[in-house]
């Protein structure tokens, strides 16, 4: 198969994957995801595929330990004077640098040295483009107060170092989100943080014909985290103390199958089966945890994977 060939089936399968996405409720973090691809797309001709993305509020004493020294950090500059910033690790910076002067992302790590403006000139185009692609999509899925809005943000200038970007900053709160990509066809695993001003989620004024927000609607609308418990083992103290990254943990065949749902202080919500869902992690709920304690675990073997049942699948990782 010739490399255009395999391009095109790569840009097929991208295009599939849009579809998926785009007919699912629009939020900042989806907003990212299908904008930075169309980006790395049309802007350079770059295969990008993100793996995971992380989301979370930082305050503005975290920006240091989140960002980090190395790699490319630049100002984005806002409506209203405000000012946000992204980074491009190493890795990343690298295959931007590949593709745009040999055409092609090297398999092979990259590595790290000073960056130049040079270098955030050569990424400014695609954090432009990927930026407003994301406000477009969160303005075609805003059909009321609730909605995600438009940040409006563009690319300002190049940094040279995390103090001076620290200075820049003067919100009190950001929202990060660090995004793992995999870039042209797997050749390199790049990491995008992007921080933009924390706004409060807007919420609709209450109808007060109707006797305003009860404390029903209060209930059912509030935030819940659920954990997918694949298994819980027992270990001595001092085997604890030498866990190091990269340690394996054995685990029983049935685990898998036998996972379950947990809510807040290890309540138990539900028995699941882990899987894939449109690229994303997820499980399938297989039954209520009281229907699990009043039967005798069965082997799954003729369950679909989740992969095949998104319908019925919950994904695994927030993605708000």
């Amino acid at each position: 198969m010739s490399t255009q060939e395999g391009h095109s089936v790569v840009h097929r399968k991208a295009a599939d994957a849009r579809k998926v996405f785009d007919a699912r409720a629009m939020s900042p973090s989806r907003a990212l995801r299908l904008s930075l691809a169309r980006a790395a797309d049309s802007v350079l001709n770059l295969a990008a595929t993100v793996a995971t993305l992380e989301q979370m509020v930082l305050p503005h004493d975290g920006i240091a330990r989140e960002m980090g020294e190395d790699g490319l950090l630049l100002l984005l500059d806002g409506p209203g004077a405000r000012r946000g910033a992204l980074r491009f690790d190493p890795q990343f910076m690298a295959a931007l640098i590949e593709v745009q002067t040999i055409g092609t992302v090297e398999r092979a790590e990259a590595i790290p040295r000073p960056v130049t403006r040079t270098d955030a000139a050569i990424a400014a185009p695609l954090v432009d483009s990927m930026l407003a692609l994301a406000d477009d999509l969160l303005a075609e899925a805003a059909d009321g107060p609730d909605e995600p809005a438009p940040s409006g943000f563009r690319f300002g200038d190049m940094v040279e170092d995390l103090r001076m970007l620290m200075l820049s900053l003067d919100a009190p709160d950001f929202d990060l989100f660090r995004l793992t990509v995999d870039l042209g066809e797997g050749a390199k695993t790049g990491v995008m943080t992007l921080l933009l001003p924390h706004e409060p989620a807007r919420r609709k004024q209450p109808d007060t014909a109707q006797g305003g927000t009860t404390l029903k609607a209060n209930a059912l609308g509030a935030p819940i985290v659920l954990e997918a418990v694949i298994e819980r083992l027992s270990l001595p103290l001092r085997e604890v103390c030498t866990l190091m990254p990269g340690a394996v943990l054995n685990l029983s065949r049935r685990a898998l199958d036998d996972t379950r749902l947990m809510a807040a202080g290890a309540h138990p919500v539900a028995t699941v089966k882990l899987g894939q869902a449109g690229g994303w992690r997820a499980v399938r709920l297989l039954g209520s945890a009281q229907e699990a304690g009043g039967r005798e675990a069965a082997p799954r073997n003729s369950e679909p994977d989740a992969a095949q049942a998104p319908e019925t699948s919950l994904s695994a990782l927030r993605d708000s």
